[in-house]
């Protein structure tokens, strides 16, 4: 956190477990509460990444998807040998094509959020 501060990036920390400084609730809760004081323009600016657990990952798209905003999730998964010969890490990802398995260990581990979260339709 202080190196964000050095670099003029404001940060915040979110928590349920009651710590001291912390917002106290989700990261989505936060982003919301953060973005809804932003004018369109300021808006337009704004791009989210996350990294986490599979369920806050899915918040955040689905928080970006609301927004219209782009996001980048960086995923999580086992890795037995991490050069992609096991396919152990597969998820499957949106694409153009269709739906396409992905290896994290050498396809990713980041994607863009609407392609592993899909906006409801």
């Amino acid at each position: 956190m202080p190196l964000l501060d050095d670099w003029g990036i404001p940060s915040r920390l979110a928590s349920l477990q009651g710590y001291s400084g912390c917002h106290q609730g989700y990261v989505t809760d936060l982003a919301r509460h953060w973005l809804d004081a932003l004018d369109a323009a300021e808006r337009e600016a704004v791009s989210l990444y996350a990294c986490g657990p599979h369920p806050m990952l899915a918040a955040t798209a689905s928080l970006a998807a609301e927004y219209g905003l782009p996001c980048q999730v960086s995923l999580e998964e086992y890795m037995a040998c991490a050069v992609g010969g096991c396919a152990g890490c597969t998820v499957p990802v949106h694409t153009d094509e269709g739906l396409a398995m992905k290896r994290v260990c050498v396809d990713g581990p980041v994607f863009d959020a609407d392609q592993v979260f899909p906006p409801a339709a």
